[in-house]
């Protein structure tokens, strides 16, 4: 089934996207790690609630608010410390900014997908 393939694939982009950021997270220095560790807790348990669940559109849909709030976090932890330079924080938001636009565009892909099968489906 085509449209069951494309949930798989942006819920695999989803994973590799949580897991990029969480990987960053574990890099970061302790203070900013145990700070954030509420934000890396809740993706880690938002992709493990997409991987195990019934309702994959809402836990895909939880587990991109839950990255998006990681990476923001970061973001705001670089601009925050004055030994990371301009440059650098303008590298990270891009960094983040592409990932999350990733997992974005798979989202859009995957409900003009879905409207078109359900569409079809109808007979229209």
């Amino acid at each position: 089934m085509v449209c069951g393939a494309r949930v798989r694939d942006r819920s695999g982009l989803g994973f590799r996207v949580a897991r990029a950021l969480y990987g960053r997270w574990r890099r970061l220095l302790p203070a900013d790690r145990e700070r954030m560790e509420p934000l890396a807790n809740a993706v880690r348990e938002q992709a493990l609630e997409l991987r195990g669940c019934g309702d994959r559109e809402a836990a895909g849909v939880a587990l991109h608010e839950a990255s998006e709030r990681l990476a923001d976090a970061m973001v705001q932890s670089a601009e925050a410390d004055p030994e990371v330079s301009v440059e650098d924080v303008v590298r990270l938001r891009g960094d983040l900014a592409s990932e999350l636009s990733r997992l974005a565009d798979a989202d859009i892909r995957a409900k003009r997908i879905g409207a078109q099968t359900a569409q079809r489906r109808a007979g229209g």
